[in-house]
């Protein structure tokens, strides 16, 4: 019934220039408005003139080129429909996942689980990322790993952890994450009342931030050891994934870590997402907002996209005491040694820029105060 409706819908869409000449012409003077708007919005992070300004955040400047034609040709031929198929499968997935009194019922969860994992290959399909690939580097990792955490660590891709840790350089690790692992995530706040997300985030547990909250720094930490220790113990069988960085790169820095993934000294499993540097299309959101870099990545015919697995990250004696010029405390000690594994082994700059800096940056380029929200 699905594939038909969508059958049905794709027949339609690219016939409805000759069923409906009349309508297709405001489809596309309201498309061409849409897309002066959004190409508005992109425009000051790819200005050259201030190129002062991008050099000094090399960690959040654009590498790639916007183009106003492959926009606006987007807009009226591939983005509604891929915006139709998004809601239609999140929709799926959220009805899904929440039937039963108890939706947490573990009996249930392996039926959900699988839905809620196809459902986001499937999304990810429908947005144009038909090709991803997981790759690994064993010898680089071995060779890294041996280095931070000793001669004698064992390099395993399956051994027991607790949450998954990824740089975040866009929208697109989520539902990576969504197929490979079923995952719950850290969220703001204002995402738990959009429908359909908040239906999922009920689902997968995820931790929402209340940045209003003076105490909310210490509220998140504390909820996730307590979730990290809860997966461990198996009391919980939802993963954790986990952005430790913050916000969102260019993809070709990691920036400074936030603790919250390392207090607990539990196992973790790092991922690195590489994006692409090249002028056409870059996966990496960087400074712009989320919802305009997905219209314009829908632009595109498709996308490729690479994910290096690493193996299984524990701290060990031989870390705390080689490098413990890294922190004051243990947690300090292993997340500055996961950010150096993690750059390391995928060839990536490290930055200590964080959070505020971007929001610098952003202010500077469009000329407004740009808040955290």
């Amino acid at each position: 019934m699905f594939f038909g409706i969508l059958f049905y819908f794709i027949k339609f869409y690219f016939l409805f220039p000759f069923y409906h000449p009349y309508l297709f012409f405001l489809h596309l003077i309201l498309n061409l408005i849409f897309a002066l708007f959004i190409y508005r919005k992109l425009a000051p992070f790819y200005d050259k003139s201030k190129k002062e300004i991008h050099e000094k955040y090399p960690e959040f400047s654009r590498v790639d080129k916007i183009n106003f034609y492959r926009l606006y040709l987007g807009l009226v031929f591939l983005v509604w429909p891929r915006a139709i198929s998004f809601v239609i499968l999140m929709a799926i997935m959220a009805i899904v996942v929440n039937l039963g009194k108890n939706i947490h019922d573990p009996k249930q969860k392996p039926y959900k689980d699988k839905v809620y994992s196809i459902g986001s290959l499937l999304v990810l399909y429908s947005l144009g990322f038909i090709n991803i690939k997981i790759i690994r580097n064993d010898e680089k990792a071995k060779e890294i790993y041996k280095k931070y955490l000793g001669p004698d660590y064992e390099i395993d891709y399956n051994k027991k952890f607790v949450t998954v840790l990824c740089n975040h350089t866009s929208w697109v690790e989520s539902y990576f994450f969504n197929y490979y692992y079923c995952a719950g995530y850290i969220g703001k706040k204002s995402a738990s009342k959009i429908p359909g997300i908040k239906q999922i985030g009920v689902y997968n547990q995820t931790i929402y931030v209340d940045r209003t909250d003076k105490d909310s720094r210490e509220k998140t930490a504390k909820a996730i050891e307590e979730r990290q220790k809860n997966i461990y113990d198996g009391k919980n069988l939802t993963h954790l994934a986990i952005y430790p960085e913050g916000t969102t790169t260019n993809g070709k820095y990691i920036i400074k870590f936030k603790r919250g993934a390392f207090m607990s000294l539990l196992p973790l499993k790092p991922w690195v997402q590489l994006v692409d540097q090249n002028e056409e299309s870059n996966l990496s959101v960087g400074p712009i907002d989320m919802h305009w870099h997905m219209v314009y990545t829908c632009c595109f015919l498709w996308h490729n996209d690479r994910f290096l697995e690493l193996p299984v990250v524990e701290p060990t004696e031989f870390m705390y005491e080689n490098y413990k010029d890294l922190g004051s405390e243990k947690w300090m000690i292993y997340m500055e040694v996961t950010k150096k594994i993690m750059a390391e082994t995928a060839g990536l700059l490290q930055s200590e820029k964080s959070h505020p800096e971007k929001f610098e940056y952003m202010s500077l380029i469009t000329g407004k105060k740009i808040k955290n929200t």
